[in-house]
């Protein structure tokens, strides 16, 4: 027979200041990505309760839907990023203390390691953190009981900005064909893009002029160029890879080819699922015309797309598209593709990898001058020594130790009439049970 449910003798709460809790740019180590916020411990309906000790738990969850003839299936990976599990426990020699109330400051610095939150509609995938609060209360070891509470937790990576200077470095690759009859040369002047930013590819197709027996006849025929996104399944019920054809084109040609070459070009917007990006860029929305009557206003939306599914809790509408993401369950990454057809000799394919950012050109130009700001705070706060020493390693645990010292302790509130009336309670009611008090 199972044992009876406890109800939870709680409540558990995050306070909030109007801002996400998530401080720092997550991304940019020198802004000390960090979760920082005060749990909000209140009695559901006694007058107080008992607590051994409260830990948190950073969770990320992993989730996708893959559709087969029979049916269809969820796959879900969930693992955890970071943990602190004794953020407040009683005193020295006390296994248990009775309260009304009880706020504990957390400070937990983000995982090196971790991914933006992010919902892929392409494959309906998603990445979800989540910021697990567990109370632990009881008088002794035999009544030791737990209850658990999940908060969503959005988290926006900002390490893979279009205008990073090593994502505007040129990219190139040359590759001899099989035969080596023939040399493709490709050249990527931007290597990371997001959603609606300029694509641009140079091919360029020439003759071995290091081959002693070049043919004289090879003819080009055709330039394909093919932009792709891998999903990539690591865990059962997902296939190892799947792939998407984002988008093809291909440049029919006729003509010799010579050791002086012929250059195709590749240019377009990057392909995008929605616009709640547009509200970056510099829009006519914002200039008025007048007539004789009236004064019109172009209406604007940040959404022109209307039928759009419904996004997990947790995720950013910015991160509602696909980008390069990695995790334990799944990852997407992005690649070109360049098939060269060649009249007389060996057809050749190219292979170049692409980074994918959820954030596009005109977007990254405010967010940098915010992470350069958030920099310069946790500088302020924390110092520059930690925060260098924070940047430089990378083991987790040494980073949370650092930071320990810059949280503030406990606030606990006991059973006494000028607690109970800084909990916002009215003093004609002190000692009797919130229900009571409610109805």
């Amino acid at each position: 027979m199972a044992p009876p449910k406890l109800e939870c003798p709680v409540h558990i709460g995050l306070r909030t200041d109007g801002q996400s809790i998530v401080k720092g740019a997550p991304g940019v180590p020198h802004s000390i990505p960090r979760i920082e916020t005060t749990i909000e411990i209140r009695c559901s309906k006694s007058t107080s309760f008992t607590c051994r000790s409260i830990g948190v738990e950073l969770r990320t969850e992993q989730r996708a839907i893959v559709s087969s003839k029979l049916g269809s299936s969820e796959p879900m990976k969930e693992y955890r990023m970071c943990k602190d599990p004794m953020v407040y426990a009683p005193p020295m020699g006390q296994f248990y203390q009775k309260l009304l109330g009880l706020d504990v400051p957390i400070l937990l610095p983000l995982p090196k390691s971790i991914t933006s939150s992010g919902y892929f509609p392409n494959w309906n995938a998603s990445t979800v953190h989540y910021l697990c609060v567990r109370f632990t209360g009881g008088t002794s070891a035999h009544t030791v009981f737990s209850f658990e509470e999940k908060f969503p937790i959005p988290i926006k990576m900002y390490d893979t900005l279009p205008l990073y200077r090593q994502f505007n470095e040129p990219v190139v690759e040359q590759r001899p064909s099989a035969d080596n009859q023939v040399l493709v040369d490709l050249e990527l002047p931007i290597s990371s893009l997001g959603p609606s930013d300029q694509f641009h590819l140079r091919v360029k197709i020439a003759g071995n002029p290091l081959h002693n027996k070049r043919k004289k006849n090879l003819r080009l025929k055709s330039v394909t160029m093919q932009l792709k996104e891998h999903m990539q399944g690591f865990d059962s019920g997902l296939p190892p890879k799947r792939e998407l054809k984002l988008r093809s084109d291909t440049r029919e040609c006729d003509g010799l080819i010579t050791a002086d070459g012929s250059t195709h070009i590749f240019e377009f917007p990057f392909p995008f699922t929605n616009d709640f990006l547009r509200h970056f860029s510099i829009s006519d929305a914002t200039e008025s015309y007048t007539d004789e009557l009236t004064v019109k206003f172009p209406s604007a939306t940040f959404n022109k797309n209307r039928n759009l599914s419904k996004v997990p809790e947790g995720v950013p509408v910015t991160h509602t598209q696909g980008f390069t993401t990695i995790g334990r369950l799944f990852s997407l990454r992005y690649e070109i593709i360049v098939k060269v057809k060649i009249s007389h000799g060996k057809d050749t394919e190219v292979h170049l990898p692409l980074t994918v950012s959820p954030f596009d050109r005109s977007s990254s130009e405010y967010l940098l001058s915010w992470i350069k700001g958030e920099c310069l705070v946790a500088r302020d706060r924390f110092g520059k020594d930690v925060v260098n020493n924070a940047a430089a390693t990378f083991k987790d645990e040494e980073v949370h130790m650092m930071l320990q010292r810059f949280c503030l302790g406990p606030r606990l509130y006991h059973s006494n009439r000028s607690d109970y009336e800084a909990l916002g309670y009215s003093l004609d009611t002190y000692g009797r049970s919130l229900v009571s008090c409610i109805e």
